[in-house]
């Protein structure tokens, strides 16, 4: 099975695109749109990686990323934390004191973020990319028929 992501924001556009690119890229995605939702997402799929907003409803991102961290279950699971709001130095000096392993500010690019994603799960894009076809996920064979 392909390493899964999990995405907390409560802007659906942000969600979107990062699902979307995630997705292309041969991960298990699943979004959440608010910390209560992302934490108990997490710990129902235990994600590979989580990618969290600062500023999301229930529960704050910088409280989600401590959760994970702290969870016996989950302290493995790789933490990118993002914001548009907290401007500086605060961003990532707030994300590492939580435990996160990275920080993105918004807007977000996403280029840089996926080439993070890999170096965290510690995967080769072009392998993992060919695991990902071998496992049958790719759909650009389906209706072909041999002769």
């Amino acid at each position: 099975m392909g390493k899964k992501i999990l995405i907390i924001d409560d802007d659906r556009t942000i969600r979107a695109m990062l699902e979307k690119s995630l997705i292309l890229q041969g991960f298990w995605v699943y979004s959440a749109k608010d910390g209560e939702e992302g934490t108990a997402t997490a710990k129902k799929e235990h994600p590979d990686l989580v990618i969290c907003d600062f500023l999301i409803p229930k529960v704050h991102g910088l409280d989600v990323c401590k959760i994970i961290k702290t969870s016996p279950e989950l302290h493995q699971t790789k933490v990118i934390m993002m914001t548009g709001v907290y401007k500086g130095s605060f961003g990532p000096t707030e994300a590492k004191s939580c435990g996160a392993d990275d920080f993105f500010p918004k807007p977000l690019d996403v280029p840089k973020i996926i080439e993070r994603v890999y170096e965290l799960l510690e995967v080769d894009p072009d392998e993992f990319k060919q695991e990902f076809v071998k496992d049958g996920q790719d759909e650009s064979d389906q209706g072909e028929t041999e002769s």
